[in-house]
């Protein structure tokens, strides 16, 4: 006898559809099974007759088949197992076939019949809608992640008895409705107003956060330059309900969502020089995300910025133009997105104190120069805001100032965000600094002074086609910011300074 129960298999943060064929048998008891498995799915006739065997069900004198449909998709991981056992318990009769009919199962088994939770759950959830099933069942441990999904009847299940029961019972349930209150702020221990002065700084921070544009802060040691990148996060938008599932899936297939927490903050992953390639960008033999997506939304932090090796920052240059990498294996490939802010720092020389006015710098001038030149230039042309972050005046320390806090930021970067939204609801966009440069002839209207200023300097900057359309896109930025429809003089210059910032060095060099 031959039954179909349905599952998902996941490829990256993508879930397809898998038939679990199950065939039972009289002869001598053997398990075959196929269908370009791994190692934790061929154990899982061993976890499943166990299983079986020690909730009082026999399985003596039985052959077992299992086939795993599409065979040319590789499956990995243990959440196959609840399928199976199902397709095995329908065959034995056990189990109503009619009620398996457009229900997913997903869930990992162990010896003494308890479901256990799996990775990846909400990726298959959302997989099970997209492919029109009404009802999925899963492990209790994964019940607060599953209830993330809009429009499933979800059942949660503790063992095999209680699964049995509850399939045979054809329970009513009640499609899901997500209690995802996106309108929630993200409450964080740091804040802008912990910073003294860098009142620059913070202007261009508000820019990078409120058109996505990528940045990069050059000062000497102590200046503030992490202080300034970790507060970045706290002036972000409140994440969407599609960027909270977004996020939330990337943290599912690597097993980081704790049972009973939902993800409201957007990430802020902090990388240092020393990482390897593969935890950057992802791998394994499964492969897994690396630091790059799991910044996907938030903030990718990268300091010491010049100490990175040449492939990690090459690798970066095309994925700051994709948004997504792909990681290709022997048999598979997987994609993964990495629509992050880059945020790097990085100090102006070896001893980091060129160009400073407290301490003397000891670098050679050949020293300098290859110490900078290990950011390339097309690196370099792709991170929009680059900054030169001086050292905080005693004049400016003092703590009775009223400095502004992060969520008065946030309120203008919110509004210059809602500004985006509108002007590019037909473009598949969603902020400044992903225009193409047809984008940017149709949103970046100027008037006649400041197409004469933008000339002017073009001319006399010597700047090349990307850094023009960079210039452009931040002023755009500084243009919403300031709630105007065309960009005016004061956005170009003001845009132009963050492109031109750090390039003192090389001259003075």
């Amino acid at each position: 006898m031959l039954s179909i129960v349905n599952t998902i298999a996941l490829e990256g943060i993508e879930g397809t559809l898998i038939d679990v064929q199950v065939d039972v048998s009289a002869g001598i008891p053997h398990w075959d099974m196929v269908g370009m498995l791994g190692t934790s799915i061929k154990e899982s006739k061993e976890r499943i007759s166990i299983a079986i065997k020690n909730n009082g069900i026999k399985l003596v004198g039985k052959k077992v088949s299992v086939n795993l449909a599409p065979a040319e998709i590789k499956k990995e991981g243990s959440s196959f197992d609840l399928a199976i056992a199902v397709g095995l318990l329908i065959n034995l009769g056990i189990i109503k076939k009619e009620n398996v009919v457009s229900s997913i199962f997903i869930g990992e088994i162990s010896y003494d019949g308890k479901i256990n939770s799996v990775k990846g759950i909400l990726p298959m959830c959302l997989a099970a809608q997209k492919y029109g099933f009404k009802r999925v069942y899963i492990p209790t441990q994964n019940i607060e992640e599953a209830k993330l999904v809009n429009g499933l009847e979800i059942v949660n299940v503790d063992s095999l008895k209680d699964l049995i029961v509850k399939i045979n019972s054809n329970l009513s349930i009640e499609k899901n409705v997500s209690k995802i209150n996106n309108n929630v702020e993200a409450k964080y221990d740091i804040d802008f107003a912990d910073i003294y002065g860098q009142e620059k700084a913070k202007r261009a921070l508000e820019i990078v956060a409120a058109g996505n544009h990528h940045c990069l802060l050059i000062g000497e040691p102590g200046v503030g330059k992490t202080m300034l990148a970790k507060r970045l996060i706290t002036i972000f938008p409140k994440l969407s309900y599609e960027e909270i599932l977004e996020i939330t899936k990337i943290n599912s297939v690597l097993g980081n969502i704790k049972e009973g927490t939902i993800i409201n903050k957007r990430p802020f992953i902090e990388v240092n020089s020393n990482i390897t390639l593969a935890a950057f960008l992802g791998g394994g033999r499964n492969p897994l995300p690396g630091a790059i997506s799991m910044a996907n939304l938030g903030v990718l932090f990268m300091d010491e910025f010049a100490e990175f090796d040449n492939k990690k920052l090459e690798n970066l240059r095309t994925i700051l133009d994709s948004q997504t990498i792909k990681l290709d294996r022997v048999k598979s490939s997987v994609i993964y997105p990495c629509k992050f802010v880059l945020i790097a720092a990085m100090n102006p020389c070896p001893c980091g104190y060129f160009g400073s006015t407290n301490k003397r710098c000891t670098c050679s001038e050949s020293k300098i120069k290859r110490y900078l030149s290990k950011v390339s230039g097309p690196v370099l042309d792709r991170i929009d805001i680059q900054l030169n972050i001086k050292n905080v005046k005693y004049s400016e320390i003092n703590p009775n100032n009223n400095l502004e806090k992060s969520k008065d930021i946030r309120k203008r970067v919110e509004i210059a965000r809602n500004i985006q939204k509108l002007r590019f609801i037909k473009e598949n966009i969603s902020t400044n600094s992903e225009m193409n440069s047809k984008q940017i002839r149709k949103f970046c209207i100027l008037d006649i002074e400041s197409k004469k200023l933008l000339e002017k300097l073009y001319t006399k900057m010597n700047f090349n086609i990307r850094t023009y359309n960079n210039i452009l896109k931040i002023a755009r930025t500084i243009a919403d910011l300031d709630k105007k429809e065309v960009i005016d003089t004061s956005c170009i210059a003001e845009a132009v300074q963050y492109k031109v910032d750090n390039k003192f060095y090389k001259k003075e060099v």
